[in-house]
């Protein structure tokens, strides 16, 4: 009770007041943030992944192959300022000069079930060393994601050889090379 007007004070429920109001406010903000989180990772979602104007190419996933072989792309998936070189599809057209990263998604086996070793390689016509390659080793089916970095000239041709046994298999390859310096603008 107050002593001079006789009154009485209720000091915990005007803290219970203050403290609601406060997180009401704060629920407010956490909702407020919430809801542009999920706006902006939808947007995002809907953005293609793969700048349009980065020199690229990705292919469609290649099917079953074995033994000494160059491989054959079906389809291009993606391209910018690349391309196939010849009829047969085997030959990526190198336009810019620059270091490239070249990505594999691969699942491979061993026919027999020993261990067996196959080399896939990146090779440039008229050049009798590979300019990248991998070791793939299996006794049982396995899938590995791939990448190594390769260095390419314009108007160079490039291809990609599996060089193995015919025990050796590869069931899918998912193969595509990016330039690394920018864009088709900064392309020499």
């Amino acid at each position: 009770m107050d002593a001079e007007r006789g009154r009485v004070v209720r000091r915990s429920e005007r803290r219970a007041g203050k403290l609601a109001v406060v997180v009401a406010v704060q629920s407010a903000l956490v909702a407020a943030c919430l809801l542009v989180t999920l706006y902006v990772y939808w947007l995002v979602q809907g953005q293609e992944r793969v700048s349009g104007d980065n020199v690229h190419i990705q292919f469609s996933p290649i099917s079953s192959f074995s033994g000494n072989a160059t491989l054959q792309f079906n389809h291009t998936y993606s391209v910018n300022r690349m391309g196939l070189a010849d009829g047969r599809n085997q030959e990526i057209l190198v336009n810019c000069t620059g270091p490239y990263v070249l990505y594999v998604d691969v699942c491979y086996l061993s026919l027999t079930e020993e261990e067996i070793t196959g080399t896939l390689q990146l090779q440039v016509a008229g050049s009798g060393t590979p300019v990248s390659s991998f070791t793939l080793q299996a006794s049982r089916e396995v899938c590995r994601g791939l990448h190594s970095l390769a260095y390419l000239r314009a108007s160079e041709q490039a291809s990609l050889h599996l060089v193995a046994r015919e025990e050796f298999k590869i069931k899918r390859a998912t193969v595509g090379l990016s330039y690394l310096l920018g864009t088709a603008s900064q392309c020499y």
